[in-house]
């Protein structure tokens, strides 16, 4: 439909949407819009466009898309305050955004990043939300240096992933924390000299308080922005006002016109994001021998005859392949079968070992990384199947690029790239 839009208004639209403009001007988030461009708003989003002169405009909507006109900004009056602070800080500036779900953090980090390029600095956004990622699959953290403005963040490449290979922070924040230093660090000599932090949404509760407490301790932002939903924040804000830090908390408000997504919806944003890392893949075999595997699964690819000899006199033709590591035995069954309790009871006396049991097509759909000699994300796959008798892993994948280590992690997708399950850590 063909939409004129007065200079001060504001059209809100509910992806998925194409918006043509033919003439005038429109911002978003801070990022200029001109005559002749187009955007493309995915499903799940809410760009607010702003009219900064009569404009004129093409919107093509999608199932379950929307649009509506306010007279009002957009943008709360707190992040304008907050990014004048923050700009106004001389030197390196890093700051870190935590809020709830839904509570505006992606939207403020596209602000604060266009104010601060339009200001000449050398931006550089991170994102530590493993669920909702923006930059890199879920799974992942990510980092963008940011060359020019952008309204999304789905649409910037990554300049650098560190795989996690869950959706939930909960069990490895560890591991975020040490990613997240990583990427900071990897920023920096990059050349950047204004980094932003994007965060994930878990902020109740003391796990969680605790570990965005932790986050911050070691990442040492000079600035803190808390995005005020509810009452919730409210620990949070307190104990880190009393750490006697040098960091700067500053507090904004989340914006009133936020959208809100269920469940279900994020998991089909999830799923967006697995197709668009996966798109136009092809079917890569590898020799086990050639590669290092880690994370979920750890084997070497090297068959011990002298255990699989041993194992087979207790368990008989179940075993399909099995290997001695140095702090367990992985065996693995044929497809199908288990093992009783005596024969459990029996191997445990034999091998004096922890014992790690797999079921032959266990690692169907996983998602992995898959890494370079430096240890360095190339890219995600996903397993088609590991034949353990002739060693070989065979994984779909878009990455060309010799791989050296394939990180498994524990989310398992269908043949058409959705989100079926968060596997534990069984193997």
């Amino acid at each position: 439909m063909r939409q004129n839009v007065e200079r001060g208004k504001t059209i809100l639209i509910d992806g998925p949407a194409c918006v043509a403009l033919y003439s005038g001007t429109l911002r978003a988030f801070g990022a200029q819009i001109k005559a002749g461009e187009h955007l493309i708003v995915r499903i799940g989003r809410r760009i607010p466009l702003e009219a900064i002169e009569d404009s004129q405009v093409e919107i093509l909507l999608g199932k379950s898309a929307s649009c509506n006109i306010i007279d009002e900004d957009p943008i709360p009056s707190s992040w304008k305050n907050a990014a004048e602070k923050i700009l106004s800080s001389n030197g390196r500036v890093e700051v870190i955004v935590l809020g709830g779900i839904d509570s505006g953090k992606t939207s403020f980090c596209i602000y604060l990043a266009n104010m601060a390029l339009n200001s000449g600095r050398k931006v550089a956004l991170i994102d530590g939300d493993l669920g909702q990622s923006d930059i890199g699959p879920p799974g992942t953290l990510g980092l963008s240096i940011i060359r020019k403005p952008f309204f999304d963040p789905f649409n910037l490449n990554p300049d650098h992933m560190i795989f996690i290979g869950v959706t939930s922070p909960y069990n490895v924040t560890e591991r975020i924390i040490d990613g997240l230093v990583k990427l900071r660090s990897k920023a920096l000599s990059m050349g950047s000299d204004f980094i932003i932090i994007n965060t994930d949404g878990w902020i109740e509760g003391s796990d969680a308080i605790d570990y965005k407490c932790r986050l911050i301790k070691n990442l040492e932002p000079k600035f803190t922005v808390i995005i005020w939903n509810n009452e919730s924040m409210k620990p949070m804000m307190d104990l880190l006002t009393n750490t006697g830090t040098e960091i700067e908390i500053l507090t904004v408000n989340v914006p009133k016109n936020i959208r809100k997504r269920d469940r279900e919806m994020r998991k089909v944003i999830r799923e967006t994001l697995y197709k668009k890392y996966l798109k136009d893949g092809k079917v890569r075999s590898i020799p086990l021998s050639w590669i290092k595997i880690n994370g979920n699964l750890e084997i070497k690819g090297k068959i011990d005859q002298a255990l699989k000899k041993k194992v087979e006199e207790i368990v008989g033709n179940k075993l399909l392949y099995c290997e001695n590591l140095q702090d367990n035995v992985i065996l693995v069954l044929k497809e199908g079968v288990s093992l009783s309790n005596e024969e459990s009871a029996r191997l445990a006396t034999e091998l004096n070992k922890p014992i790690k049991i797999i079921c032959e097509g266990d690692e169907k759909g996983l998602i992995v990384a898959l890494e370079n000699s430096e240890g360095e994300m190339l890219g995600i796959g996903i397993i088609c199947n590991i034949d353990f008798e002739r060693g070989t892993l065979k994984i779909y994948t878009n990455v060309e690029e010799t791989i050296s280590g394939v990180h498994i992690g524990q989310i398992r997708l269908n043949e058409k790239g959705n989100e079926i399950e968060i596997v534990g850590k069984k193997f």
